[in-house]
């Protein structure tokens, strides 16, 4: 593979995992009644790219049998969750949760399509500037035509779709700003480890909703956290935008940001990164870190008084994620799923420590204003922020 081939690939992976993994997709239900066919670009055939995640996903091996049941459980897991919630963090939603979803893994790679094809508009909108198919950017590319990145692009959103259980929809790229979230319950992958690994099948639903209410609780309670997330968003896709603007000339530095990584403990999508563009992730990955760590410290702190299997449900979990096979491994470290999952380890210490070290109260200073925020460096030395929040 050429270094343009590779370069390509690594700004798709960051597109895909940096952003719309951390803040989720928007659901295929509103998109039912639009038309699913889309007509393929000239750098990507979104229509390859949908064949290939569905088929990858073995979607029809994994139906949802009882759907209505499981809906009306998970709409009963989210009520009996959120006074739970509120009550241990002090804080109310201005809304009950309304939108709970139960879907398949179809619906699930339907719902990304819808955000995908949204969020590489800007960069399909440079490629065409420049040319499209006989423009500076289609040298660049080479052989990696519109086929294979689809291809792509299918064979790594249908792999995800196997392994999704539980997602807080922002709707950050809904038309219309004042969108609630929504809560996605991918079922069949959901029943899938709860048989698995001899879960009780109550106890163990109850134990996603929590986590991914308390998500709900991040963002809705604090409307402010909302348009601070689709912001940094925005900075970044314009600083890559500037950056795809200019491919050619940056290759060279770009090459020369990846050797002088190797050997460290830079991870290579951060090594790609600009200077700017390193700012933004810097944020990005803090608040991450953040929401996904308050959400594993409260669905631990009310899941373990409420759930008499609660300690049996992590002790396996944290088994399973253990033994994971060396292609899922590979997989993690080549799209960036790892730095995902450190977000989770680090975010929860974090948040550990605060609440050991000054109160759930104390913690809450987070969602108070944007200055507030943890820095990456914070995130890894709790007591910093601590201090800091001591002179605020």
């Amino acid at each position: 593979m050429t270094k343009p081939e590779n370069e390509i690939r690594r700004f798709g992976t960051v597109l895909l995992l940096g952003v719309v993994a951390g803040a989720a997709a928007r659901y295929y239900i509103e998109a039912r009644a639009r038309s699913t066919v889309t007509t393929p670009t000239r750098m990507i055939d979104w229509d390859q790219a949908r064949s290939v995640a569905l088929r990858v996903a073995q979607w029809e091996q994994a139906p949802i049998t009882d759907r209505a049941f499981r809906h009306e459980q998970y709409v009963r897991l989210v009520k009996q969750s959120e006074p739970l919630i509120a009550d241990y963090l002090g804080v109310q939603l201005p809304a009950p949760i309304s939108r709970v979803y139960v879907v398949d893994r179809r619906e699930w790679l339907e719902a990304n399509f819808v955000s995908f094809t949204h969020l590489f508009r800007p960069i399909e909108e440079i490629y065409d500037r420049n040319g499209g198919a006989s423009g500076a950017m289609a040298v660049l590319l080479g052989g990696l035509n519109s086929k294979v990145l689809g291809t792509q692009i299918g064979m790594l959103l249908g792999y995800l779709a196997r392994r999704v259980l539980g997602q807080y929809d922002l709707s950050l790229l809904s038309p219309n700003p004042e969108t609630s979230g929504a809560l996605y319950y991918v079922e069949a992958n959901i029943s899938r480890v709860q048989s698995s690994l001899g879960l009780n099948d109550e106890d163990y639903r109850l134990w996603i909703a929590l986590h991914e209410t308390t998500h709900a609780f991040e963002f809705e309670a604090y409307p402010w956290v909302r348009a601070h997330f689709n912001d940094l968003i925005q900075q970044y896709f314009n600083q890559l935008n500037s950056q795809l603007e200019s491919l050619g000339g940056g290759l060279i530095q770009l090459a020369g940001r990846v050797a002088q990584s190797l050997g460290t403990d830079t991870h290579w999508i951060e090594a790609v990164q600009t200077p700017q563009q390193r700012v933004i992730f810097d944020k990005l990955q803090a608040l991450m870190s953040l929401v996904e760590g308050y959400g594993n410290h409260v669905m631990n702190a009310v899941g373990r008084q409420l759930l008499p299997s609660f300690d049996d449900i992590e002790h396996r979990i944290a088994e399973r994620q253990q033994t994971r096979t060396l292609f899922e491994q590979l997989f993690n470290r080549l799209t960036g799923m790892d730095l995902k999952l450190a977000q989770y380890q680090q975010g929860e210490a974090f948040v550990n420590a605060v609440v050991d070290s000054r109160g759930i109260a104390f913690a809450a200073r987070v969602w108070e204003r944007v200055e507030y925020l943890p820095t990456m460096e914070e995130i890894r030395n709790p007591q910093q922020w601590v201090a800091r929040m001591d002179l605020a």
